[in-house]
């Protein structure tokens, strides 16, 4: 299952209630729980705040994304591959750091 419907049902929200504290639509909840979009950076930092996850959550589903889809789009449009033990390692806690700190100084 999807690392963020699996999130979601936790939290027991519906994909509605989700996009709302997101900011985003239930329809991109549905395609990026569905594996037919990656979410962005941006989006990714705004579904952990609305999960109310902790840094090292982020991190963790950040990974989880990597590892199912091998790939993690970039809120500038440019795709990264992201491989393991690739050439920056940081904990799943530095990760959530990071990019939440990236989407507060506009970083994409």
């Amino acid at each position: 299952m999807n690392p963020i419907k699996s999130l979601r049902l936790a939290a027991d929200l519906n994909a509605t209630e989700l996009a709302k504290r997101a900011g985003s639509s239930q329809g991109t909840i549905w395609k990026v729980e569905t594996g037919h979009r990656l979410p962005s950076l941006k989006l990714l930092v705004s579904l952990s705040y609305a999960l109310k996850l902790t840094d090292a959550q982020a991190g963790e589903l950040a990974r989880a994304l990597i590892a199912e889809s091998g790939l993690l789009k970039a809120e500038s449009g440019l795709t990264v591959g992201v491989g393991v033990g690739g050439v920056v390692q940081v904990t799943d806690a530095e990760a959530g750091v990071l990019a939440r700190a990236l989407k507060k100084g506009g970083g994409e």
